[in-house]
């Protein structure tokens, strides 16, 4: 009988010790604190970079794509940028016209043609090309991205810091 009695008592003791205090919470939410101020600012920079960066990339499988196209159906294929819109375009291999849109804070510098045209053995008939990619990162710096076709028709790109 003696172990029937401690059991609860061994129960009510685990329980009243169970949880946080609100001490150890506070200590965990000022470390937070501490940790969003100075991470959130890294976090938002890091951001804007990667949405230039990333936009450069699909610039690059896009004219990849539209030398692709040219090659595989023995007809010239073209790319259009237009830096006003903030988009470029080109038909996809069933004739659908593919259309994108720069994301918010990316912008086109230049389009050096913005008619980008691929023959059928996939070189350039327009000639070297090169489109410029800039995003605002901080105050002081600015990540620009730029995409060169030569007349081969191979995609390069290379990266600057630059100030806005």
């Amino acid at each position: 009988m003696t172990k029937d009695k401690k059991v609860p008592e061994a129960k009510a003791r685990r329980h009243a010790e169970a949880g946080f205090s609100i001490v150890e919470m506070l200590l965990v939410l000022a470390i937070m604190g501490i940790f969003i101020t100075f991470a959130g600012p890294a976090f938002t920079q890091s951001y804007r970079a990667y949405k230039v960066r990333s936009a450069s990339q699909e610039l690059t499988l896009a004219l990849r794509a539209a030398r692709q196209i040219a090659v595989s159906t023995r007809a010239a294929s073209s790319l259009v940028v237009n830096t006003a819109s903030r988009n470029y375009s080109w038909t996809d291999v069933k004739g659908r016209t593919r259309v994108w849109e720069l994301p918010v804070g990316v912008d086109f510098i230049s389009a050096t043609p913005a008619t980008i045209t691929f023959a059928t053995n996939g070189t350039v008939t327009t000639g070297a090309a090169s489109v410029v990619l800039q995003a605002t990162v901080t105050g002081e710096r600015a990540d620009r991205w730029t995409v060169d076709l030569n007349t081969a028709g191979r995609v390069s790109s290379s990266y600057a810091a630059v100030t806005p």
